[in-house]
């Protein structure tokens, strides 16, 4: 199993033990991920309230990548737009090797997602 698919799954058990429903993940039993604005996510779950969740996994040589700075640009922008929850942020959750923490903090600054840390964006490392 290579490192992007391990991270995938650590992020899905990480989901499970919160109590999230995992809906689409990439590998594994799920249905593959539908596009969110111009990508596929790895995962989308939903949380108790039926939150959506976007879940990413992210390796150190994909950190800089133009399609990454796309997918967290168009991934930490959504909000639900139907049902009760109708106009709520959805939440990003990125997880990536321990030893690239600081550079996805470094790169969601650059591309001026800083202030969304802890508020819509959350990272996770493993």
């Amino acid at each position: 199993m290579d490192l992007h698919q391990r991270l995938v799954n650590a992020l899905i058990s990480a989901f499970q033990n919160k109590g999230y429903s995992i809906l689409r993940a990439v590998g594994g039993a799920y249905p593959d991920p539908y596009k969110i604005g111009r990508h596929e996510p790895d995962i989308i779950a939903k949380d108790n309230d039926g939150l959506l969740i976007i879940g990413e996994a992210k390796i150190s040589e994909d950190l800089q990548a133009e399609r990454s700075k796309e997918q967290l640009l168009d991934f930490s922008n959504r909000i639900m737009s139907e049902g009760l929850l109708r106009g709520r942020k959805i939440p990003l959750h990125i997880i990536v090797p321990q030893k690239d923490v600081g550079t996805l903090r470094q790169v969601l600054t650059n591309l001026g997602l800083e202030n969304k840390i802890g508020d819509r964006i959350f990272i996770w490392a493993e």
